[in-house]
């Protein structure tokens, strides 16, 4: 027979083996999940008009073309108008912002006014890109000497401009030509893409390229068509074709087919450029010039992009 107390000490140990050899207790930390973070895009404001009129312009009007600072829109050499230094410069009040070389960012169109103590008046379109945020001058264009601005706007990546200038008859007190005008920023100038001029008796110069369509891929040898709403001087126009950094690839001059002097006509330009082992984008820019002086009455033109 068992004694009492060899049981007790029995069962003792036995509960202090199970204690020393069971498994610890799992313990469970709570872990925090950390999901990294992507510091926020700092988008470019913008130009506004006060940027735009205390920025920095280079002249164009004069071969030297100064750099001047203008402050609220204007700058004044000295109030001696007879000096030979003499400038006045300023901005016509009408400007236009959007996005001009498509990075998002919001350009500027302006008009800078330049004298030089006579009666002209030379007025030149000035492409504002932003930098930054802040305006810097990318490209300029000569207008007219003191001509009348109907509108200003930037309208996808373009700037299209209303303006009277002087016709090849004109006296110089009076422009009389109304003209609407679209520019694009290209390889860092302003170039025409299109031209309309209206006649004294209001019909409107106008030259449209149908083929081949805007921003096509084509192959060489490339057949240019196109009509124009008033067939120009002798029936003749100008072509000129550029590479896609403004290059002049190659130039010459095409025949309109109109039953009348003067009426609408069509036109056809074969082009081939395969001797130049010529590919990637160009534009073809088909102009009406004036036979007086020179001047541009009308143009249109296309890109294109040779495979």
């Amino acid at each position: 027979m068992k004694k009492p107390w060899l049981v007790s000490l029995i069962l003792g140990f036995a509960t202090l083996a199970c204690g020393l050899f069971s498994p610890p207790e799992v313990v469970r930390i709570p872990v925090t999940q950390v999901i990294p973070t992507v510091p926020p895009t700092t988008a470019i404001s913008a130009l506004t008009p006060d940027q735009v009129k205390n920025a920095r312009y280079q002249l164009v009007s004069r071969d030297a073309q100064p750099m001047v600072q203008l402050m609220n829109g204007a700058y004044q050499s000295t109030t001696d108008v007879s000096s030979p230094n003499f400038m006045s410069i300023s901005l016509a009040p009408q400007m236009a912002f959007g996005d001009l070389n498509g990075d998002g960012a919001g350009d500027a169109a302006v008009l800078l006014a330049e004298n030089y103590g006579g009666t002209g008046v030379f007025v030149s379109l000035i492409a504002m890109l932003n930098q930054n945020g802040q305006p810097v001058q990318a490209a300029s264009d000569l207008i007219d000497d003191r001509p009348i601005i109907n509108s200003l706007s930037i309208q996808n990546g373009q700037i299209f401009l209303d303006a009277t200038v002087h016709g090849p008859n004109d006296p110089g007190c009076c422009a009389a030509q109304s003209t609407q005008s679209i520019y694009q920023l290209v390889a860092g100038k302003l170039v025409f893409t299109s031209f309309i001029s209206k006649t004294p008796d209001g019909g409107e110069r106008v030259i449209t390229v149908d083929s081949p369509t805007n921003g096509s891929t084509v192959s060489l040898p490339l057949t240019i068509t196109g009509h124009v709403t008033i067939a120009p001087f002798e029936n003749n126009l100008l072509y000129v074709v550029f590479d896609a950094n403004n290059n002049e690839i190659t130039k010459g001059s095409l025949l309109v087919k109109a039953d009348q002097p003067g009426g609408p006509g069509t036109f056809t330009l074969p082009l081939d450029l395969s001797g130049k082992n010529f590919s990637g984008g160009l534009r073809i820019q088909i102009e009406d010039a004036s036979p007086g002086d020179g001047s541009i009455l009308s143009l249109g033109s296309v890109t294109a992009n040779v495979k």
